[in-house]
């Protein structure tokens, strides 16, 4: 299942054709922006450095709950033929993490309790979070604190603290749960909670909740969300919706990824509604594994009426165009 996985975002890749690639039509674009300025602050850049430096900065136990956070972190992302691509990624990683965390899941937490209410700091001579001997209260999880980036990304020395990211373990004897909270000053930038449950051969994740840039009246962004990702020993299927409220966006999205000897398949079904229209498309892949020929179907439709129809196979070469239908759509334009 792992190789399938990989030849899955082979096909999915840069130069690969995708049943969701809108030739970047300016309009889709923008509305695909404006969903992700909810992202654009100062405190939730610092989560995003944070979150993906977890595992070097705790100790080996604290690494399951880590990678259930950074693999199932809600991001979009908009570049093309890649839009899809981080959902069959993410289904990826977490079909590779079933083994540890149903070691987690056996003992009922994910994050162990002789860490509850440690508080990470920045050691500067490491260049990473380190526990310095900080506690809180109270709380079942450990504390981050969040400070200032540059334009690279990385913490900005002499540091200076903008928040706090606390991740909360909400497990019980059925699943793992963790809850992330991030904060700066009163303001609450990212509250959601993330969920992992798993069998033999399967696992299930739902991650839910909301982001928002912290400003207030008509620049507010606030971007809801809900996502469920499903793998087994014969594929994945991810579902996803955020919903964004200034202006109001909601982008939808069911995809799957299957495997059939020799094929691999992936359908993906996109939605972008706004001002009461909906800009869909639906498309299809098959990467036949022994003959490296790909086959890809897409239509798009506006109000639910086809404007787009396209369909193209690549054996070896260039990919050959079979088909095109439709002028193009003032949404599309």
């Amino acid at each position: 299942m792992h190789e399938g996985f990989e030849l899955a975002n082979v096909a999915c890749g840069k130069d690969a054709p995708s049943p969701v690639d809108f030739n970047d039509p300016a309009a889709v674009s923008a509305n695909l922006a404006a969903a992700d300025s909810a992202f654009d602050s100062d405190v939730f850049r610092s989560f995003s450095t944070a979150s993906i430096m977890l595992d070097v900065a705790t100790a080996p136990a604290f690494r399951p709950a880590a990678t259930l956070l950074e693999t199932l972190r809600p991001k979009l992302v908009r570049t093309g033929a890649r839009m899809f691509l981080p959902t069959l990624q993410q289904a990826q990683k977490l079909h590779a993490m079933v083994p540890n965390l149903s070691v987690s899941a056996a003992q009922g937490r994910i994050i162990p309790d002789t860490m509850y209410g440690r508080v990470f700091e920045w050691d500067a001579a490491l260049n990473q979070y380190r526990w310095q001997g900080a506690t809180v209260a109270s709380l079942t999880g450990v504390r981050f604190v969040l400070y200032a980036t540059g334009l690279d990304g990385q913490v900005v020395e002499p540091v200076s603290a903008i928040g706090t990211l606390d991740i909360i373990d909400q497990s019980t004897p059925t699943k793992l749960q963790l809850q992330v909270l991030v904060k700066g000053g009163a303001t609450t930038y990212v509250d959601y909670t993330a969920s992992f449950t798993s069998g033999l051969t399967s696992a299930n994740a739902t991650v839910s909740g909301t982001i928002t840039n912290g400003l207030s009246g008509g620049s507010n962004k606030t971007l809801s969300f809900d996502e469920t990702f499903s793998v087994n020993a014969s594929g994945a299927q991810v579902q996803a919706s955020f919903a964004l409220n200034n202006p109001a966006i909601t982008l939808m999205l069911n995809e799957s990824v299957s495997f059939n000897d020799p094929n691999i398949n992936i359908n993906a079904d996109f939605r972008l509604i706004q001002n009461g229209q909906t800009t869909r498309a639906v498309g299809h892949i098959t990467l036949n594994t022994l003959t490296n020929a790909v086959t890809v179907s897409v239509t798009v439709y506006v109000d639910g009426h086809p404007v787009v129809d396209r369909r193209a196979h690549q054996h070896s070469g260039d990919l050959v165009d079979l088909s095109q239908r439709g002028a193009a759509h003032p949404a599309l334009a």
